[in-house]
C-alpha cells in the first residue's frame, strides 16, 4: 500500500510537472508569436521610416539644387542688368562730354 501511495504521488507529481511544461510550452509559443509579430511590425516601421527619410533627403537635395540654379540665374540676370545700366551710364557720360566739347568749341568760335 505504501508503494502504491508513493507510486501515485510520483505519478501525480509527474502529471503536474508535465502539465506545467505543456502550459509553459503553450505560453512560450503564443508569446513567441506575439513577439515575432511585434518584431515584424517594428521592422516594417523602421523600413518605412528609412524609405521616407531617403525620399526626404532626395527631395531636399533636389530643392537645394533647384535653389542654387535659381540663384545663379538671378545673379546672371542681375549682372546683365548691372552691365546694361553701366553701359547706359557710359553712353550718357560720353554724350555729356560730347555736348561739353561742342559748347567749348562754340564758345571758342564766338557763337
Amino acid at each position: 500500500m505504501i508503494k502504491d501511495r508513493k507510486l501515485g504521488t510520483t505519478l501525480a507529481i509527474l502529471a503536474v510537472a508535465g502539465l506545467g511544461a505543456f502550459a509553459t510550452g503553450c505560453g512560450d509559443s503564443d508569446s513567441d508569436k506575439v513577439n515575432d509579430a511585434v518584431d515584424n511590425a517594428n521592422q516594417k516601421i523602421e523600413d518605412a521610416n528609412n524609405k521616407a527619410q531617403e525620399a526626404l533627403d532626395k527631395a531636399n537635395q533636389q530643392l537645394d539644387d533647384a535653389n542654387k540654379q535659381a540663384q545663379k540665374q538671378l545673379d546672371d540676370a542681375q549682372q546683365k542688368l548691372d552691365d546694361a545700366d553701366a553701359q547706359k551710364q557710359v553712353d550718357d557720360a560720353q554724350k555729356q562730354l560730347d555736348d561739353l566739347q561742342k559748347q567749348v568749341e562754340d564758345a571758342m568760335n564766338g557763337q
